[in-house]
């Protein structure tokens, strides 16, 4: 039976052996960090001095231990659950530390490697008492992101032989590692996800926090979620009647167009990034238009032209009609709103490009309807560094396209302005306050990985980040910032949306 022995938790565990997902965590002044499981630690013994204990000592079923000064631990936290762990082992290339990229050295195998790069693997899941676990499997590894792939922290993605639920979520086979990188808080995307499904968006991603062991190294805490895309675990319609689109400036799917917003012409250019003001860059982002066309009767070309002038009827719509006339015939506007409400919160600095601004369609007989709202890596604090202003347009000029111009027309409309104002109110009077109890429950859960995070990825220079050890203080700021930006737009002429 193990006994533990915590007197600097100001708490004592004693005569009883650990539930097999009890998790011990030594917070620490001198930028260092413990956590172990209970079921791995032996025991807790301290020693010192007649004037009282100057060690502690943790020794595992190995026999192994670690020996700390009680001087540099602020406490000793004890809770029933961790966080879920997914184990991945690379079938071909276990000795790998993390998947290649470009031309690897280590392999030396003339091999060009991309984030699409498909590697055998498998995968299982040790809930911690927080999911369900998952039993080991045979799965598709690979990378995924646009500028985040680069990064050093490698964000991922795993595909199952078939659909399972995982963390609660909708039955999938297809779920994304977000690797939240550049974020000191790991809850941007988090808490932005919360915002959505809060306020109804339809098919809104959720998250589960996740630590992620690559062929048994430890690569952080990542947050796993759907894959955007048409299917029951994202965007729930029919491939074969509806459309999702992505305005986003990387324009780098195989069907894509732009849509010129003073002459409401459409060109399919080639080349990435766009650096024209006057467009906004579109692409087919499901369904795979080469395999549903074969069940359609009709070529993808003759099927992608039919969508690109639907489309281009929507945006003349809302680049046209005058700011008293109605969009009802051509967009959801709740949707609309609603995705812009999330989008101002955050201030989601991707939507003057724009990037990641997904609109789908059920059907070409319907409207379209704004989301799932994604990716708020530069967003909340960080703008190309960490202290980004809370008290600046959502939109104030255009990025590598038409974002502004578009946002801006959009919210110049009289009938979505008044829309926006209810719904933005009635958000920051009974949404806003429970997104704070939230984000205190969550910050809670995560604090203990977020400052192993830290020690791993102590922070990026180049791109003016700093390490998620210091997860309090990092939290405390991102809470001041949310609140200083909801007064901000509480107060401006064009409810923080664009100047």
């Amino acid at each position: 039976m193990k006994q533990f022995l915590l007197f600097a938790a100001a708490a004592v565990i004693a005569g009883a052996a650990m539930a097999q997902n009890e998790q011990i965590h030594v917070f620490r002044n001198d930028k260092t960090f413990n956590s172990y499981k209970g079921a791995d630690v032996e025991s807790i013994t301290y020693s010192g001095g007649t004037d009282g204990y100057t060690k502690m000592i943790l020794t595992d079923a190995a026999n192994k231990t670690t020996t700390i000064d009680m001087s540099v631990v602020d406490s000793v936290v004890v809770r029933s659950t961790g966080l879920p762990e997914i184990h991945v082992t690379l079938t071909e290339h276990p000795e790998l530390k993390d998947l290649p990229k470009g031309y690897s050295s280590e392999l030396n195998d003339g091999i060009y490697y991309t984030k699409s790069t498909v590697h055998p693997a498998t995968l299982y899941i040790d809930g911690n008492g927080m999911i369900d676990d998952l039993e080991e499997q045979t799965v598709e590894f690979r990378g995924r992101g646009n500028s985040t792939w680069n990064m050093a922290k490698t964000p991922y993605r795993f595909k199952m032989g078939s659909k399972k639920s995982i963390g609660g979520m909708k039955k999938a086979k297809t779920f994304a590692l977000i690797a939240n990188y550049i974020d000191c808080t790991l809850m941007r995307n988090t808490v932005a996800l919360w915002v959505a499904n809060y306020l109804g968006l339809p098919y809104s991603n959720h998250c589960v926090p996740v630590v992620v062991y690559l062929n048994g190294n430890y690569k952080g805490q990542y947050m796993m979620t759907e894959k955007i895309g048409i299917g029951g675990g994202s965007v729930d319609i029919d491939e074969l009647k509806g459309m999702l689109f992505e305005l986003d400036s990387n324009y780098d799917e195989d069907y894509r167009f732009t849509f010129n917003l003073n002459n409401y012409t459409t060109a399919q250019p080639y080349g990435s990034p766009l650096s024209n003001k006057q467009v906004l860059p579109v692409m087919v982002k499901d369904p795979d238009l080469t395999e549903i066309t074969v069940d359609l009767g009709v070529s993808a070309d003759e099927y992608f032209a039919t969508w690109k002038s639907d489309f281009a009827n929507m945006a003349k719509a809302v680049m046209s009609t005058p700011t008293s006339g109605s969009l009802k015939d051509y967009l959801d506007l709740e949707s609309v709103v609603r995705y812009f409400i999330v989008n101002s919160v955050a201030n989601n600095h991707e939507m003057k490009h724009p990037k990641s601004l997904y609109i789908h369609k059920d059907s070409l007989g319907g409207v379209y309807k704004f989301g799932p709202v994604w990716d708020f890596d530069w967003a909340f604090t960080y703008d190309g560094n960490e202290y980004a202003s809370a008290t600046v347009p959502l939109v104030s000029g255009n990025g590598d396209c038409g974002g502004y111009a578009f946002v801006k027309k959009l919210f110049q409309n009289e009938e979505l302005r008044k829309l926006y104002k209810e719904r933005w109110d009635e958000f920051v009077t009974t949404g806003y306050p429970e997104m704070l109890s939230y984000m205190e429950n969550y910050a809670t859960t995560i604090e203990p990985s977020a400052k192993e995070n830290g020690l791993l990825w102590t922070g990026d220079s180049s791109r003016n980040t700093v390490s998620t050890f210091e997860f309090r203080k990092n939290f405390e700021t991102l809470k001041a910032w949310i609140q200083q930006r909801v007064n901000y737009c509480n107060s401006h002429k064009n409810y923080g949306l664009f100047e």
